[in-house]
Formats: C-alpha cells, sequence, structure tokens
C-alpha cells in the first residue's frame, strides 16, 4: 500500500487538465505549489481543470492551495475549476464560506 501521508502529486492529462494525487496537508502542500506553479500557469490557457477524485485525504492546507491556485488563475484571467473534491475538503470550504468563491464542482 502507498503511504500518502507526506505525498502530493499533480499529474498532467492534457494541456488544460490535471489529476491531483495523494494527501494534501501542511507537509505537502508547500512542495506541491512550488513544484507546480509555473508548470500550470505559464501557459495562458483560457481554462483550467484540476480533478480532486484521486485526493486521499486534505486538511485545511489543500483548501488554501486551490485558493491561491484561484487566485492565480484570477490574476491571468484563466477560468479555472477542481472536479470531484473530497467531501472533507468540501465541508471545510462550507464552514469558511470559501465554497462561494472557489468553483468546485461535485460528483
Amino acid at each position: 500500500m502507498t503511504d500518502f501521508r507526506n505525498t502530493a502529486k499533480l499529474e498532467k492529462v492534457s494541456l488544460d487538465h490535471y489529476l491531483l494525487k495523494g494527501e494534501l496537508n501542511f507537509k505537502s502542500v508547500p512542495e506541491l505549489w512550488e513544484k507546480n506553479k509555473t508548470r500550470l500557469f505559464s501557459n495562458k490557457l483560457e481554462k483550467l481543470t484540476i480533478d480532486c477524485s484521486q485526493l486521499q485525504r486534505s486538511d485545511s492546507s489543500g483548501l488554501a492551495l486551490l485558493l491561491e491556485w484561484y487566485r492565480t488563475a484570477q490574476l491571468q484571467k484563466m477560468n479555472i475549476i477542481f472536479l470531484n473534491p473530497p467531501e472533507k475538503m468540501v465541508d471545510i470550504a462550507r464552514i469558511s464560506g470559501l465554497d462561494k468563491i472557489l468553483p468546485l464542482q461535485l460528483k
């Protein structure tokens, strides 16, 4: 069994579609942000889709990462959508009011 506790990965599916895997936590999020900020936002795309269906777990730092990606996309006038976020992430978004800001698309 794979240990996801300290790992998170972003796999490219197509030019404008990525699959987020693993666990988003206070340890994995900073590294994931640093490794992928240029990769995600350097192509000046009109639309970007991040599929979260392969996330094993996420805490509030995962939601903070999605918020940062959303802000970066907005600055570049790019539409971004987060597909299939984990239930716990959606719950945290609702409690904090971020479900009204973030483009979360549920199953």
